[in-house]
């Protein structure tokens, strides 16, 4: 190799360890502030006709996200009977450890097209990896090494292990807990763990559990994990796992997915057959309570959990087969709506004024998030396999995990 070519060689080298490095990491549910918010990225005014992508491997089954941290990549899936935690090297794409788990789950027959799993998406926080498998089993590894640190899997504490339709709920770390929903419908609830050890540290079980994924908000004055279990939207005091407030929110077949979005006061929660809603949370100290703000009956959200820009926010609505929405947060009402047949579920990422939105059919869309109407800028297939998982941003690259393979595409 040349003098030049060196040169040229290592300087890129650099540019692409620089960018890595300035981008935000992508470590949880729905990225780094757990509300599809990417930060530290600029969104082309287009999308390329085709992405080539930077890379592409077969990772195994399962409808989990990737997540990001420290030049580290997670990824969580099922081969055969067992699930498969692995860590890569972002740069190489080397696998730097795996931790396999043996797993017996069946899925309910109308279930069966989703598969077996997992369903949940990994945390990275404070170099410790918690992962949550569809059978219920809770384990925390070391990012470095992938040592199992603890596992919890709650047999003989609950008469069944996971929900209906198999764990879903995304671990929150918030302080030194891990919070997330355990055990069924009937038994279980809303449960924090030591991070560090695994010991139980509370159970709110004032309501089975559901697939909805919590987040860590302030509201009048406490710091609360808020989610949708099996019947209830509710707030949960982090530190003691007192309930604060509780809102009656079920859906039809027990599904309660969607994570709620929080903006100020306000809690907006969706779900199937029961339109979007919004609650105001008042009072001081412990006497909290959860009032209807306002009610959007036709736009029910199923599985896609929305995103906020400015006092807007955006989902995809169960319309029409599918319609991508804008709604504004003050009193629910449709700014637009996109053209119909859009899919069951998309994962939208808003980074400025631009969301991308990856749908099950393996395109990714570029749309303006302007309330002045639907501004599709670019579509682009991205993989002929279908998408369930949750998209993931870093820097300029996309991470894209479809029904077996994970693809890496970078953006202009």
């Amino acid at each position: 190799m040349t003098s030049v070519r060196r040169l040229t060689f290592a300087l890129a080298l650099l540019t692409l360890a620089a960018s890595s490095t300035l981008a935000d990491d992508w470590p949880q549910w729905r990225g780094p502030t757990r509300d599809g918010v990417a930060t530290g990225v600029t969104l082309p005014d287009r999308l390329p006709a085709e992405f080539k992508p930077v890379w592409q491997f077969e990772v195994g089954e399962g409808h989990s996200s990737p997540v990001l941290s420290g030049g580290k990549m997670v990824v969580f899936a099922r081969e055969d009977d067992d699930e498969i935690l692995r860590c890569y090297d972002l740069q190489t794409v080397k696998e730097l450890w795996r931790v396999k788990t043996p797993v017996a789950y069946q899925p309910q027959a109308v279930a069966k097209a989703h598969g077996e799993g997992p369903f949940s998406t990994p945390t990275i926080a404070d170099g410790k990896v918690y992962a949550f498998g569809i059978a219920g089993l809770l384990t925390c590894c070391d990012l470095a090494t992938g040592k199992v640190l603890w596992k919890k899997d709650f047999v003989g504490e609950f008469k069944k292990t996971y929900p209906t339709w198999g764990a879903a709920c995304s671990p929150l770390v918030e302080g030194n807990l891990c919070i997330l929903s355990v055990g069924t419908r009937t038994e279980g609830g809303l449960a924090a763990f030591d991070a560090a050890t695994g010991n139980r540290a509370w159970l709110m079980n004032q309501d089975g559990a559901a697939y909805s994924s919590p987040v860590a908000v302030d509201i009048a004055g406490r710091r609360q994990a808020v989610t949708l279990l099996d019947s209830n939207a509710v707030g949960v005091e982090v530190k003691t796992g007192k309930l604060l407030w509780k809102s009656p929110f079920r859906v039809q077949y027990e599904q309660n997915v969607v994570t709620p979005l929080v903006s100020g006061d306000l809690v907006v929660v969706s779900g199937w057959g029961q339109g979007t809603v919004g609650l105001r949370i008042a009072g001081a100290g412990d006497n909290l309570a959860a009032s209807q703000a306002w009610k959007n009956d036709e736009d029910g959200m199923y599985l896609t959990s929305p995103v906020r820009s400015g006092d807007y926010l955006y989902g995809l609505s169960t319309r029409q087969g599918g319609t991508l929405v804008c709604l504004s947060v003050k009193d629910g009402k449709a700014a637009w709506s996109s053209p119909g047949k859009v899919g069951d579920y998309v994962s939208i990422v808003r980074a400025g004024e631009r969301l991308l939105v990856m749908t099950t059919k393996g395109e990714l869309l570029l749309v303006a998030a302007d309330p002045s109407g639907y501004k599709e800028l670019g579509r682009t297939r991205v993989t002929e396999r279908p998408v369930w998982a949750h998209l993931a941003v870093v820097g300029r690259r996309l991470f894209v995990k479809d029904e077996t393979h994970l693809t890496c595409v970078e953006l202009p």
